[in-house]
């Protein structure tokens, strides 16, 4: 019991969290330092054997891109409208978690 409780928080702070992200625009994003996304791609790739995991858009304006490793370590960047992409945030100890199962609906 005591598990699923820790679970249920982790679930609770991620939600929050993403849900957050989702009222920010991409010029308050895109604070962190900037260059091309090739650049920070390779850079990701060969510092931290990070690799694309998830993606979303940020109005028309946008596109935010999560980048995680085997070891843990994940980045968030935001490339905008003119190809600039910035670092936004970055930390350790991902865990991956399974989206909750997507009620059938009978409704047809």
């Amino acid at each position: 019991m005591h598990v699923n409780r820790i679970l249920n928080t982790i679930v609770a702070v991620a939600g929050a969290a993403l849900l957050t992200s989702a009222f920010v625009t991409a010029a308050e994003a895109q604070r962190g330092p900037c260059t091309t996304r090739t650049e920070v791609v390779s850079w990701l790739d060969e510092r931290f054997d990070e690799r694309p995991a998830g993606f979303g858009l940020i109005g028309d304006q946008a596109v935010l891109e999560l980048f995680k490793s085997a070891d843990g370590t994940w980045t968030v960047i935001v490339t905008d409208r003119n190809k600039r992409t910035c670092l936004v945030a970055a930390g350790d100890s991902w865990v991956d978690i399974e989206p909750p199962a997507m009620p059938v609906s009978t409704d047809r």
